[in-house]
């Protein structure tokens, strides 16, 4: 059922999660539900379509151990690609699917200020550029797979936004590194699911995603 062109080229990140939700529609589940129903699925097209571009390759052999660390290489930086923009842009669909509109409820990889690009801006980029749009009013989310040792990237990505959201799918923090996350201004954005997976003290400081976009919607400037 892989697409044949799948074969000849490896297909994007974008490709994937196109397919993902086309198998995993799942449009009546909550938002919470919905977002790792789907990037289950995605992972496990992704495993399948590797396997069978890769496995012939591998099946070869290789002429030197150069050739060999070479496929390795592009083996490993594809697959710390596709994890690293997965859940980014899982998180798009799910927020355009739930009524956001890009560029008006929302906007996508921006440039908050010279040179940094947090993942996603609310209500927009104009309005976070306008000096006169309320702080109060804004929100930043990232989007990271695990945050456990880069939840700090975040911090100077938007300096108008005191409270950093970020979506992880981490499964459970310490409550030492919970603490410090807090002090510094950010706030986990864990799908329900996931809630169960950190410590009792943690997990009543824990947002779902279905939480976070009631909060923006609250703000009454989604479009």
């Amino acid at each position: 059922e892989i697409p044949a062109e799948w074969i000849s080229s490896f297909p994007s990140g974008a490709d994937l999660i196109r397919k993902a939700i086309e198998l995993r529609p799942a449009r009546r589940l909550a938002v919470d539900a919905r977002i790792l129903r789907r990037r289950e699925c995605e992972y496990e097209i992704f495993r399948s379509v590797e396997e069978a571009v890769e496995l012939p390759r591998i099946t070869k052999g290789f002429a030197s151990i150069d050739e060999f660390v070479a496929r390795a290489q592009t083996v490993l930086q594809r697959r710390k690609t596709r994890a690293g923009r997965s859940l980014e842009l899982h998180t798009r669909e799910i927020l355009l699917e739930e009524g956001f509109e890009e560029d008006r409820a929302f906007s996508h990889g921006p440039e908050s200020e010279p040179g940094k690009r947090p993942d996603f801006l609310f209500p927009s980029a104009e309005a976070y550029r306008n000096p006169t749009f309320p702080q109060s009013s804004l929100r930043m989310l990232a989007a990271k797979t695990t945050c456990k040792d880069r939840w700090r990237q975040i911090l100077n990505e938007a300096d108008r936004v005191a409270t950093k959201h970020l979506l992880t799918l981490q499964e459970g923090v310490s409550v030492n590194q919970f603490r410090e996350m807090t002090e510094a201004g950010v706030k986990l954005v864990v799908p329900r699911r996931l809630h169960d997976a950190y410590p009792t003290a943690v997990k009543p400081g824990l947002m779902t995603l279905r939480a976070f976009l009631e909060e923006v919607r609250g703000l009454g400037l989604t479009g």
